[in-house]
Protein backbone atom coordinates (compact mmCIF):
# COMPACT_ATOMS: atom_id res chain seq x y z
CA UNK A 1 0.00 0.00 0.00
CA UNK A 2 3.28 2.48 0.66
CA UNK A 3 4.03 2.16 -2.83
CA UNK A 4 0.52 2.99 -4.54
CA UNK A 5 0.42 6.10 -2.06
CA UNK A 6 3.93 7.34 -2.37
CA UNK A 7 3.12 7.19 -6.55
CA UNK A 8 0.25 8.89 -6.03
CA UNK A 9 1.11 11.24 -3.52
CA UNK A 10 3.89 12.46 -6.12
CA UNK A 11 2.09 12.50 -9.29
CA UNK A 12 -0.42 14.71 -7.09
CA UNK A 13 2.20 17.11 -6.11
CA UNK A 14 4.24 17.10 -9.53
CA UNK A 15 2.01 16.59 -12.23
CA UNK A 16 3.05 16.95 -15.79
CA UNK A 17 3.56 20.38 -16.93
CA UNK A 18 2.28 19.67 -20.50
CA UNK A 19 -1.16 18.60 -18.98
CA UNK A 20 -3.36 21.53 -18.22
CA UNK A 21 -6.41 19.57 -16.83
CA UNK A 22 -6.75 17.42 -13.79
CA UNK A 23 -7.17 13.47 -15.07
CA UNK A 24 -9.50 11.60 -12.52
CA UNK A 25 -7.61 9.89 -9.25
CA UNK A 26 -6.62 6.28 -10.57
CA UNK A 27 -9.50 4.33 -9.14
CA UNK A 28 -7.27 1.39 -7.99
CA UNK A 29 -4.96 3.51 -5.61
CA UNK A 30 -8.06 4.63 -4.19
CA UNK A 31 -9.77 1.39 -4.17
CA UNK A 32 -7.07 0.55 -1.63
CA UNK A 33 -6.71 3.49 0.30
CA UNK A 34 -10.38 4.06 0.77
CA UNK A 35 -10.91 0.17 2.07
CA UNK A 36 -7.53 0.66 3.77
CA UNK A 37 -9.28 4.12 5.26
CA UNK A 38 -5.48 5.38 5.07
CA UNK A 39 -5.40 8.53 7.24
CA UNK A 40 -2.81 9.92 4.71
CA UNK A 41 -5.19 10.04 2.07
CA UNK A 42 -7.66 11.97 3.60
CA UNK A 43 -8.06 15.64 1.48
CA UNK A 44 -6.29 13.78 -1.41
CA UNK A 45 -9.85 12.93 -3.00
CA UNK A 46 -13.34 12.21 -2.53
CA UNK A 47 -15.67 9.39 -3.09
CA UNK A 48 -19.34 9.41 -4.08
CA UNK A 49 -21.63 6.31 -3.61
CA UNK A 50 -23.93 6.50 -6.83
CA UNK A 51 -26.55 4.14 -5.03
CA UNK A 52 -27.14 6.68 -2.34
CA UNK A 53 -26.11 10.49 -3.91
CA UNK A 54 -23.54 10.82 -0.72
CA UNK A 55 -19.99 11.31 -1.16
CA UNK A 56 -17.13 11.09 1.71
CA UNK A 57 -13.47 10.95 2.78
CA UNK A 58 -11.52 7.85 2.07
CA UNK A 59 -11.33 7.42 6.17
CA UNK A 60 -15.39 7.48 6.48
CA UNK A 61 -16.15 4.57 8.93
CA UNK A 62 -19.54 3.83 7.41
CA UNK A 63 -19.43 0.46 5.46
CA UNK A 64 -17.77 0.39 2.63
CA UNK A 65 -19.60 0.90 -0.85
CA UNK A 66 -19.40 -1.77 -3.85
CA UNK A 67 -16.62 -0.57 -5.86
CA UNK A 68 -19.31 -0.28 -9.00
CA UNK A 69 -21.53 2.44 -7.37
CA UNK A 70 -18.32 4.86 -6.62
CA UNK A 71 -16.73 7.69 -8.18
CA UNK A 72 -14.03 9.39 -7.03
CA UNK A 73 -13.05 13.46 -7.27
CA UNK A 74 -10.10 15.35 -6.39
CA UNK A 75 -12.53 17.93 -4.56
CA UNK A 76 -15.53 18.29 -2.83
CA UNK A 77 -16.78 21.07 -4.94
CA UNK A 78 -16.63 18.69 -7.71
CA UNK A 79 -18.46 15.80 -6.15
CA UNK A 80 -21.00 19.15 -5.29
CA UNK A 81 -21.36 20.32 -8.93
CA UNK A 82 -22.71 16.33 -9.75
CA UNK A 83 -24.98 16.65 -7.42
CA UNK A 84 -23.68 14.89 -4.65
CA UNK A 85 -24.34 15.80 -0.90
CA UNK A 86 -21.70 15.28 2.09
CA UNK A 87 -21.46 12.45 4.56
CA UNK A 88 -22.92 13.39 7.89
CA UNK A 89 -20.98 10.82 9.36
CA UNK A 90 -17.52 11.67 8.04
CA UNK A 91 -18.02 15.36 7.27
CA UNK A 92 -15.94 16.10 3.81
CA UNK A 93 -16.07 19.73 5.47
CA UNK A 94 -13.17 18.76 8.22
CA UNK A 95 -11.21 17.35 5.73
CA UNK A 96 -8.23 19.05 5.58
CA UNK A 97 -7.53 21.17 2.29
CA UNK A 98 -6.73 19.11 -0.75
CA UNK A 99 -3.37 19.48 -2.22
CA UNK A 100 -4.23 17.92 -5.54
CA UNK A 101 -4.75 21.63 -6.11
CA UNK A 102 -1.45 22.42 -5.46
CA UNK A 103 -0.47 21.82 -8.77
CA UNK A 104 -2.06 23.90 -10.71
CA UNK A 105 -1.31 27.89 -11.83
CA UNK A 106 -0.13 30.06 -9.54
CA UNK A 107 -3.10 32.31 -10.46
CA UNK A 108 -5.45 29.47 -9.63
CA UNK A 109 -3.76 28.97 -6.56
CA UNK A 110 -3.98 32.60 -5.31
CA UNK A 111 -7.80 32.37 -6.74
CA UNK A 112 -8.61 29.68 -4.19
CA UNK A 113 -6.76 31.00 -1.20
CA UNK A 114 -9.04 34.19 -1.82
CA UNK A 115 -11.77 32.26 -2.31
CA UNK A 116 -11.12 30.33 0.97
CA UNK A 117 -11.31 33.91 2.51
CA UNK A 118 -14.52 34.72 1.66
CA UNK A 119 -13.50 36.81 -1.85
CA UNK A 120 -16.62 35.59 -3.74
CA UNK A 121 -18.91 36.07 -0.52
CA UNK A 122 -19.80 39.29 -1.05
CA UNK A 123 -17.99 40.56 -3.65
CA UNK A 124 -18.21 39.83 -7.94
CA UNK A 125 -16.13 37.62 -9.73
CA UNK A 126 -15.31 40.44 -11.57
CA UNK A 127 -13.41 42.06 -8.77
CA UNK A 128 -11.51 38.84 -8.00
CA UNK A 129 -10.55 38.74 -11.18
CA UNK A 130 -9.35 42.06 -11.10
CA UNK A 131 -7.54 41.64 -7.56
CA UNK A 132 -5.59 38.95 -10.20
CA UNK A 133 -4.38 41.16 -12.57
CA UNK A 134 -6.58 39.15 -15.33
CA UNK A 135 -10.33 39.45 -16.72
CA UNK A 136 -13.12 37.53 -15.53
CA UNK A 137 -13.33 35.44 -18.53
CA UNK A 138 -9.83 33.97 -18.37
CA UNK A 139 -10.36 33.30 -14.81
CA UNK A 140 -13.30 31.41 -15.54
CA UNK A 141 -11.48 29.79 -18.74
CA UNK A 142 -8.81 29.03 -16.08
CA UNK A 143 -11.04 27.04 -13.50
CA UNK A 144 -12.66 25.55 -16.04
CA UNK A 145 -9.45 23.83 -17.38
CA UNK A 146 -7.58 23.30 -13.85
CA UNK A 147 -10.32 21.97 -11.70
CA UNK A 148 -13.29 21.51 -14.07
CA UNK A 149 -15.85 24.00 -12.19
CA UNK A 150 -16.44 27.87 -12.23
CA UNK A 151 -15.09 30.01 -9.54
CA UNK A 152 -18.65 30.47 -8.13
CA UNK A 153 -19.33 26.85 -7.69
CA UNK A 154 -16.28 26.75 -5.60
CA UNK A 155 -17.64 29.68 -3.52
CA UNK A 156 -20.94 28.07 -2.99
CA UNK A 157 -19.05 24.88 -2.33
CA UNK A 158 -17.23 26.20 0.25
CA UNK A 159 -19.54 28.24 2.23
CA UNK A 160 -21.97 25.43 2.22
CA UNK A 161 -19.51 23.28 4.02
CA UNK A 162 -18.49 25.86 6.14
CA UNK A 163 -22.35 26.38 7.53
CA UNK A 164 -22.31 22.79 7.74
CA UNK A 165 -19.60 22.77 10.61
CA UNK A 166 -20.96 25.74 12.44
CA UNK A 167 -24.49 23.90 12.78
CA UNK A 168 -22.40 21.03 13.79
CA UNK A 169 -20.19 22.46 16.42
CA UNK A 170 -21.47 25.69 17.26
CA UNK A 171 -25.10 27.20 18.80
CA UNK A 172 -24.84 30.19 16.32
CA UNK A 173 -28.40 31.16 15.53
CA UNK A 174 -29.19 29.51 12.04
CA UNK A 175 -29.42 33.54 10.97
CA UNK A 176 -25.62 34.21 12.28
CA UNK A 177 -24.45 31.18 10.48
CA UNK A 178 -25.99 32.32 6.88
CA UNK A 179 -24.26 35.49 7.54
CA UNK A 180 -21.26 34.28 8.43
CA UNK A 181 -20.58 31.68 5.72
CA UNK A 182 -20.92 34.78 3.60
CA UNK A 183 -24.50 34.17 1.66
CA UNK A 184 -26.52 37.33 1.08
CA UNK A 185 -29.98 36.41 3.14
CA UNK A 186 -31.10 33.64 4.73
CA UNK A 187 -33.45 32.81 2.42
CA UNK A 188 -30.44 32.41 -0.29
CA UNK A 189 -28.78 29.98 2.59
CA UNK A 190 -31.79 28.15 3.48
CA UNK A 191 -32.60 27.21 -0.80
CA UNK A 192 -28.76 26.25 -1.07
CA UNK A 193 -28.99 24.07 2.12
CA UNK A 194 -32.12 22.30 1.20
CA UNK A 195 -30.50 21.66 -2.78
CA UNK A 196 -27.27 20.15 -1.41
CA UNK A 197 -28.28 18.80 1.64
CA UNK A 198 -31.56 17.48 0.89
CA UNK A 199 -32.35 19.19 4.58
CA UNK A 200 -33.20 22.30 6.26
CA UNK A 201 -30.57 24.05 8.32
CA UNK A 202 -32.56 23.05 11.52
CA UNK A 203 -32.59 19.64 10.75
CA UNK A 204 -29.31 19.32 10.25
CA UNK A 205 -28.55 20.76 13.60
CA UNK A 206 -30.48 17.83 14.94
CA UNK A 207 -28.43 18.00 18.29
CA UNK A 208 -27.38 21.66 19.64
CA UNK A 209 -23.85 22.31 18.87
CA UNK A 210 -20.49 22.11 21.34
CA UNK A 211 -20.80 24.74 24.26
CA UNK A 212 -19.77 27.81 23.14
CA UNK A 213 -18.10 29.99 25.56
CA UNK A 214 -20.76 31.83 27.82
CA UNK A 215 -19.53 35.29 27.12
CA UNK A 216 -20.05 34.76 23.08
CA UNK A 217 -16.83 32.85 22.17
CA UNK A 218 -17.01 30.85 19.12
CA UNK A 219 -15.55 27.40 18.85
CA UNK A 220 -14.38 25.28 16.10
CA UNK A 221 -12.02 22.61 15.59
CA UNK A 222 -9.70 22.59 12.48
CA UNK A 223 -8.26 19.13 11.74
CA UNK A 224 -5.28 18.48 9.93
CA UNK A 225 -3.20 15.04 8.89
CA UNK A 226 -0.70 14.13 11.63
CA UNK A 227 2.03 14.05 12.95
CA UNK A 228 1.65 17.44 13.92
CA UNK A 229 4.83 18.68 15.44
CA UNK A 230 2.72 21.43 18.06
CA UNK A 231 5.68 22.33 20.25
CA UNK A 232 7.60 23.48 17.01
CA UNK A 233 4.84 25.27 15.67
CA UNK A 234 4.08 27.14 19.15
CA UNK A 235 8.19 27.61 19.67
CA UNK A 236 8.05 29.97 16.74
CA UNK A 237 4.99 31.93 18.23
CA UNK A 238 6.50 32.19 21.71
CA UNK A 239 9.97 33.62 19.76
CA UNK A 240 8.17 35.73 17.16
CA UNK A 241 5.29 37.29 19.97
CA UNK A 242 4.69 41.08 19.39
CA UNK A 243 4.06 42.19 23.29
CA UNK A 244 0.84 43.22 23.55
CA UNK A 245 -0.72 41.54 20.88
CA UNK A 246 0.24 38.47 21.27
CA UNK A 247 0.91 35.79 23.49
CA UNK A 248 1.40 31.83 24.14
CA UNK A 249 0.55 30.45 27.75
CA UNK A 250 -0.36 27.11 28.80
CA UNK A 251 0.09 25.69 25.64
CA UNK A 252 -2.19 28.09 24.29
CA UNK A 253 -1.35 30.72 21.55
CA UNK A 254 -3.52 34.12 21.93
CA UNK A 255 -3.64 36.89 19.64
CA UNK A 256 -5.87 40.43 19.34
CA UNK A 257 -7.51 41.34 16.12
CA UNK A 258 -9.44 43.88 14.87
CA UNK A 259 -12.90 42.82 12.96
CA UNK A 260 -15.24 44.55 11.21
CA UNK A 261 -14.21 47.92 13.32
CA UNK A 262 -14.61 46.22 16.64
CA UNK A 263 -12.02 44.62 18.57
CA UNK A 264 -11.52 40.63 18.82
CA UNK A 265 -9.25 38.22 20.30
CA UNK A 266 -8.75 34.51 18.94
CA UNK A 267 -7.32 31.39 21.23
CA UNK A 268 -5.69 28.05 19.90
CA UNK A 269 -4.52 25.04 21.55
CA UNK A 270 -4.47 21.14 20.38
CA UNK A 271 -7.82 19.04 21.01
CA UNK A 272 -7.17 16.30 23.32
CA UNK A 273 -7.15 12.71 21.56
CA UNK A 274 -8.10 14.29 18.77
CA UNK A 275 -5.87 15.77 14.75
CA UNK A 276 -7.51 19.21 15.37
CA UNK A 277 -6.52 22.11 16.79
CA UNK A 278 -9.66 24.53 18.75
CA UNK A 279 -9.96 28.12 17.31
CA UNK A 280 -11.53 29.99 20.02
CA UNK A 281 -12.91 33.75 18.77
CA UNK A 282 -14.13 35.89 20.22
CA UNK A 283 -16.02 38.91 18.73
CA UNK A 284 -18.87 40.83 18.48
CA UNK A 285 -19.55 40.42 14.69
CA UNK A 286 -19.07 36.91 12.92
CA UNK A 287 -19.20 37.92 9.26
CA UNK A 288 -15.48 37.22 8.80
CA UNK A 289 -15.11 34.22 10.54
CA UNK A 290 -14.61 32.53 7.35
CA UNK A 291 -11.59 34.73 6.93
CA UNK A 292 -10.53 34.17 10.39
CA UNK A 293 -10.46 30.24 9.90
CA UNK A 294 -8.53 30.46 6.83
CA UNK A 295 -5.82 32.61 8.14
CA UNK A 296 -5.48 30.58 11.68
CA UNK A 297 -5.61 26.95 8.86
CA UNK A 298 -2.71 29.43 7.14
CA UNK A 299 -1.03 30.70 10.51
CA UNK A 300 -0.78 26.80 12.07
CA UNK A 301 -0.32 25.57 8.53
CA UNK A 302 -3.00 22.87 8.74
CA UNK A 303 -2.88 22.19 5.12
CA UNK A 304 0.27 20.50 4.86
CA UNK A 305 0.98 16.79 3.61
CA UNK A 306 3.44 15.71 6.25
CA UNK A 307 3.69 12.35 4.37
CA UNK A 308 4.52 13.66 0.93
CA UNK A 309 6.80 16.05 2.68
CA UNK A 310 8.56 13.62 5.06
CA UNK A 311 9.17 11.04 2.06
CA UNK A 312 11.10 13.74 0.16
CA UNK A 313 13.07 15.44 2.77
CA UNK A 314 14.13 11.89 4.56
CA UNK A 315 16.13 11.14 1.24
CA UNK A 316 18.70 13.18 2.21
CA UNK A 317 20.97 11.93 4.95
CA UNK A 318 21.52 15.51 6.88
CA UNK A 319 17.85 16.09 7.50
CA UNK A 320 16.66 12.19 8.26
CA UNK A 321 17.47 12.42 11.43
CA UNK A 322 15.81 16.06 12.20
CA UNK A 323 12.92 14.58 10.30
CA UNK A 324 12.88 11.72 12.99
CA UNK A 325 13.55 13.99 15.90
CA UNK A 326 10.97 16.58 14.68
CA UNK A 327 8.12 14.64 13.06
CA UNK A 328 4.97 16.77 10.98
CA UNK A 329 7.30 19.74 11.08
CA UNK A 330 5.23 22.84 9.55
CA UNK A 331 6.20 26.30 8.48
CA UNK A 332 4.38 28.85 10.36
CA UNK A 333 3.29 32.05 9.68
CA UNK A 334 1.46 35.44 10.33
CA UNK A 335 -1.23 36.45 9.79
CA UNK A 336 -1.79 38.54 6.63
CA UNK A 337 1.30 39.13 3.81
CA UNK A 338 1.30 42.89 4.96
CA UNK A 339 1.71 41.68 8.09
CA UNK A 340 4.82 39.05 7.12
CA UNK A 341 6.21 42.38 5.05
CA UNK A 342 6.05 44.37 7.81
CA UNK A 343 8.07 41.65 10.21
CA UNK A 344 10.19 41.27 7.24
CA UNK A 345 11.78 44.50 6.81
CA UNK A 346 11.66 45.58 10.28
CA UNK A 347 13.62 41.93 10.92
CA UNK A 348 16.39 42.90 8.42
CA UNK A 349 19.73 42.99 9.96
CA UNK A 350 17.96 42.55 13.91
CA UNK A 351 17.27 39.64 16.20
CA UNK A 352 14.37 38.05 16.69
CA UNK A 353 14.02 39.79 19.72
CA UNK A 354 14.70 43.50 18.54
CA UNK A 355 12.13 42.89 15.78
CA UNK A 356 9.49 42.01 18.09
CA UNK A 357 10.25 45.18 20.50
CA UNK A 358 9.93 47.38 17.23
CA UNK A 359 6.93 45.84 15.83
CA UNK A 360 5.09 46.40 19.83
CA UNK A 361 6.45 50.00 19.98
CA UNK A 362 4.64 50.37 16.58
CA UNK A 363 1.33 48.53 17.53
CA UNK A 364 1.88 50.78 20.76
CA UNK A 365 1.32 53.88 18.68
CA UNK A 366 -0.86 53.14 15.93
CA UNK A 367 -3.66 51.15 18.15
CA UNK A 368 -6.93 53.20 18.32
CA UNK A 369 -7.97 51.11 21.74
CA UNK A 370 -4.23 50.79 23.94
CA UNK A 371 -5.98 48.40 26.27
CA UNK A 372 -6.28 46.09 23.14
CA UNK A 373 -3.39 46.52 20.58
CA UNK A 374 -3.08 45.02 17.57
CA UNK A 375 -0.62 44.59 14.69
CA UNK A 376 -0.34 47.97 12.72
CA UNK A 377 -2.41 48.50 9.41
CA UNK A 378 -0.89 50.23 6.67
CA UNK A 379 -2.56 53.41 6.30
CA UNK A 380 -1.45 53.55 10.75
CA UNK A 381 1.87 53.29 9.90
CA UNK A 382 1.94 55.97 7.09
CA UNK A 383 0.41 58.29 9.19
CA UNK A 384 3.49 57.87 11.75
CA UNK A 385 6.39 60.44 11.85
CA UNK A 386 10.11 59.86 11.41
CA UNK A 387 10.51 59.16 15.66
CA UNK A 388 8.45 55.89 16.00
CA UNK A 389 10.52 53.89 13.70
CA UNK A 390 14.17 52.98 15.57
CA UNK A 391 15.62 51.87 12.55
CA UNK A 392 17.86 52.98 10.36
CA UNK A 393 16.69 55.56 7.38
CA UNK A 394 16.55 53.34 4.40
CA UNK A 395 14.50 50.50 5.90
CA UNK A 396 12.31 52.82 7.66
CA UNK A 397 11.80 54.62 3.98
CA UNK A 398 11.10 51.24 2.88
CA UNK A 399 8.47 50.56 5.29
CA UNK A 400 6.67 53.89 4.89
CA UNK A 401 6.91 53.51 1.11
CA UNK A 402 5.58 50.26 1.48
CA UNK A 403 2.79 51.02 3.43
CA UNK A 404 1.66 54.52 1.89
CA UNK A 405 1.15 52.35 -1.51
CA UNK A 406 -1.01 50.08 0.32
CA UNK A 407 -2.44 52.37 2.59
CA UNK A 408 -6.46 51.01 2.69
CA UNK A 409 -5.52 48.54 0.67
CA UNK A 410 -3.48 46.00 2.21
CA UNK A 411 -4.98 43.02 0.34
CA UNK A 412 -3.80 44.17 -2.57
CA UNK A 413 0.04 43.52 -1.73
CA UNK A 414 1.54 40.88 -3.51
CA UNK A 415 5.04 39.59 -3.92
CA UNK A 416 5.57 40.71 -7.27
CA UNK A 417 4.73 44.31 -5.61
CA UNK A 418 7.06 43.82 -3.00
CA UNK A 419 10.00 42.48 -4.43
CA UNK A 420 9.55 46.01 -6.63
CA UNK A 421 9.74 48.06 -3.99
CA UNK A 422 12.81 49.74 -3.02
CA UNK A 423 14.67 48.28 -0.05
CA UNK A 424 13.32 45.01 -0.46
CA UNK A 425 16.37 42.22 -1.29
CA UNK A 426 16.25 38.36 -1.79
CA UNK A 427 15.62 37.39 1.77
CA UNK A 428 13.01 39.63 2.60
CA UNK A 429 10.75 38.46 -0.24
CA UNK A 430 11.73 34.55 0.41
CA UNK A 431 10.49 35.13 3.93
CA UNK A 432 7.16 36.81 3.05
CA UNK A 433 6.85 34.23 0.61
CA UNK A 434 7.02 31.18 3.08
CA UNK A 435 5.21 33.68 6.08
CA UNK A 436 2.68 35.45 4.64
CA UNK A 437 1.97 33.69 1.12
CA UNK A 438 2.21 30.07 2.49
CA UNK A 439 4.98 28.67 -0.05
CA UNK A 440 5.91 25.32 0.22
CA UNK A 441 9.26 25.81 -1.58
CA UNK A 442 11.29 28.74 -0.68
CA UNK A 443 14.81 28.99 0.92
CA UNK A 444 15.81 32.12 2.32
CA UNK A 445 19.17 33.11 0.86
CA UNK A 446 21.99 33.82 3.28
CA UNK A 447 19.96 33.93 6.72
CA UNK A 448 22.46 33.23 9.03
CA UNK A 449 20.71 30.84 11.36
CA UNK A 450 20.47 28.56 8.04
CA UNK A 451 23.94 28.58 7.73
CA UNK A 452 25.14 28.42 11.47
CA UNK A 453 23.01 24.72 11.77
CA UNK A 454 24.03 23.68 8.13
CA UNK A 455 27.73 24.56 9.12
CA UNK A 456 27.11 22.54 12.22
CA UNK A 457 25.27 19.33 10.62
CA UNK A 458 27.31 19.61 7.15
CA UNK A 459 30.66 20.91 8.30
CA UNK A 460 31.21 22.63 5.09
CA UNK A 461 30.88 19.83 2.95
CA UNK A 462 28.09 21.07 0.92
CA UNK A 463 27.09 24.60 0.32
CA UNK A 464 23.71 25.20 1.87
CA UNK A 465 22.16 27.18 -1.60
CA UNK A 466 23.18 24.38 -3.47
CA UNK A 467 21.95 21.30 -0.73
CA UNK A 468 18.67 23.22 -1.19
CA UNK A 469 17.79 22.62 -4.61
CA UNK A 470 17.86 18.87 -3.94
CA UNK A 471 14.77 19.68 -1.22
CA UNK A 472 12.58 21.15 -3.77
CA UNK A 473 9.56 21.23 -3.63
CA UNK A 474 9.53 21.36 0.07
CA UNK A 475 12.32 23.87 1.00
CA UNK A 476 10.35 25.80 3.25
CA UNK A 477 9.66 22.82 5.16
CA UNK A 478 13.61 21.95 5.04
CA UNK A 479 14.38 25.63 6.27
CA UNK A 480 11.95 25.08 8.86
CA UNK A 481 13.05 22.15 10.19
CA UNK A 482 17.02 23.43 10.20
CA UNK A 483 15.44 26.36 12.34
CA UNK A 484 13.61 23.92 14.86
CA UNK A 485 17.18 22.04 15.09
CA UNK A 486 18.83 25.56 15.79
CA UNK A 487 15.99 26.92 18.24
CA UNK A 488 16.82 23.58 20.48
Amino acid sequence: MRGAATAYIEVMQNPDPTDNTIQPPDPETCHQARMARDPRFDGEFFLAVRTTGIYCRPICPARAPAEKNVRYYHSSAQAARDGYRPCLRCRPESAPGSPAWQGTTTTVRRALQLIHQGALNGGRLAGLAERLGIGERYLRKLFESELGVSPQAVALNQRLLFARKLLAETRMPVTEIAFAAGFGSVRRFNSAVQAQFRQTPGELRRKPGRTDDDRGGIRLQLQYRPPYHFEGVLDFFTRHAVPGIEAVEDGCYRRNLWLAGRPASIRVRPVPGRNALELELHASDHSMLMQVVARVRRMFDLDANPAAIAEHLERDSYLAPLLRTFPGVRAPGSWSLFEAAVRAIVGQQVSTLAARGICGRLAAATSVDQAHPVFPSASALAALDDSHFPMPGRRRQTLRTLSEQFSNREEELDLDALSATGGVGPWTVAMVAMRGAGDPDVFPVRDLGLERVWQDIAGGNTPLQDRSLLWRPWRSYAANLLWRSYSQ
